[in-house]
């Protein structure tokens, strides 16, 4: 028998396998014996938000020195490793503060591989069917994996696709690939 937990209660969530009847109080039920679902250990969690803390934070300081030779680029080269260090660094610090458990599902590793493949396929097809097209593809599976319904996943994945084309080539300057349909 299993029982899955849900990230912010100690409320069991809705399985079609039986449940285990009682009230589990403590924290360290969150995966009990036989289990087949992976509790993330919180050490863990923390040493690797730490590690990403840093990282982060070493990127946006290293980005500040970065000089351009010629002026070619409109905007130079630093604020992209410090948008993407704020980010890591961000995404470090909840990993540090988030105070609960998350359990992990088995039978997620096929949305991980369709992701794994969509990531890997995605500049392939960049350049032959423009940046707008391929992007949204790209973002219908991520879309999709994270569990959006096909209707909400496709039209956040339009207009994804159409602001961050709007924002990098029309806003910055910065051309993308057009392909055939022009976008």
């Amino acid at each position: 028998m299993s029982i899955a937990w849900s990230v912010r209660s100690s409320t069991p969530l809705p399985s079609s396998r039986p449940r285990v009847s009682g009230s589990l109080r403590s924290r360290s039920a969150c995966r009990p014996r036989g289990s087949d679902t992976m509790a993330a250990n919180a050490t863990y969690d923390r040493a690797l938000g730490l590690i990403f803390l840093v990282l982060g934070i070493g990127a946006m300081w290293h980005a500040q020195s970065l000089q351009v030779a010629f002026a070619a680029d409109p905007i130079g080269p630093k604020p992209f490793p410090t948008i993407v260090g704020g980010v890591l660094a961000l995404a470090g610090a909840a990993l540090l503060i988030r105070p609960e458990r998350m359990a992990w599902h088995p039978g997620s590793w096929s949305k991980v591989a369709a992701v794994a493949v969509a990531s890997i396929v995605y500049p392939e097809v960049l350049i032959p069917i423009g940046f707008v097209p391929a992007t949204s593809l790209l973002c219908l599976v991520l879309a999709r994996a994270l569990g959006g319904g096909w209707v909400q996943s496709i039209i956040a994945s339009a207009i994804t696709a159409a602001a961050i084309f709007a924002l990098i080539d029309v806003l910055l300057g910065l051309p993308l690939p057009r392909g055939p349909l022009g976008v």
